[in-house]
């Protein structure tokens, strides 16, 4: 048995998320269902995100054990002949034993991004939220995130327990192509949390000090006091990171 990680792009679109679930289309299920008719044998791909019903990636890691042996330089070429064009895997590399792209990573990059006017093509990967925003009032909203903190504010209400303390080591908004966008790097993130922090941004980013009703925000752990949930549409998995030597 070998192991195997797989850097995985996806539009989420069509997708009902990442995880796998019964008469749903998911992006686990479908890649599952052609790494075995490629691979020959019943697998199961653990993903280092579980993102939801909408969002995107660029740079979900995926791994599996296999005792096949085909050449890794063969997999992704296989695999992108088979799978929808809605998915595409960009890397295969053989792992260490015991790497896990879910409990090996060490932190994620998600992307979130807002357009200043509607734009039809754009508009599937961001979103133009229909009132003005400020990209400095963004930037001062954001910049108390910064650190290690009580993340609870952001959580969805009615999600499964988790420890709530992230350490966040970047917040901040840069330009993109039609708008602006946050990157966020954390070594975990809350269900819903990226999306709730746009919501809670938006909302405070028109205040008098926008990074002083964030950190109230912040401090309270109360879902009630943040802004509302972005939409899924604007959020893309960008990145994650592993420990040196953690993978080849």
């Amino acid at each position: 048995m070998r192991g195997l990680k797989l850097v995985v792009a996806y539009d989420g679109a069509g997708f009902h998320g990442w995880q796998r679930q019964p008469g749903r289309r998911t992006v686990q299920g479908v890649m599952e269902d052609h790494l075995g008719a490629v691979l020959k044998e019943s697998v199961t791909v653990t993903g280092a995100g579980r993102t939801d019903a909408g969002c995107h990636a660029r740079g979900q890691v995926a791994s599996l054990g296999t005792a096949s042996q085909l050449p890794v330089a063969a997999l992704a070429p296989l695999l992108n002949r088979l799978l929808p064009g809605d998915v595409r895997v960009r890397e295969v590399t053989e792992t260490e034993p015991g790497f896990d792209a879910r409990r090996s990573a060490i932190a994620r990059r998600y992307a979130y991004r807002l357009l200043w006017a509607e734009d039809l093509l754009l508009s599937r990967i961001a979103w133009h939220p229909q009132r003005p925003f400020d990209a400095e009032g963004l930037t001062r909203a954001t910049a108390p995130l910064e650190g290690r903190h009580d993340f609870a504010a952001f959580q969805s209400t009615g999600s499964t327990p988790a420890v709530s303390v992230c350490n966040v080591t970047r917040a901040a908004w840069r330009p993109s192509e039609g708008g602006v966008q946050l990157d966020i790097v954390a070594d975990h993130f809350l269900y819903h949390m990226v999306r709730s922090i746009v919501g809670t941004a938006l909302v405070f980013q028109a205040a008098a000090d926008p990074g002083a009703r964030m950190a109230e925000c912040l401090a309270s752990r109360d879902r009630g006091r943040a802004g509302p949930t972005a939409p899924a549409h604007g959020l893309c998995l960008e990145e994650v990171f592993y420990p040196t030597g953690a993978s080849r």
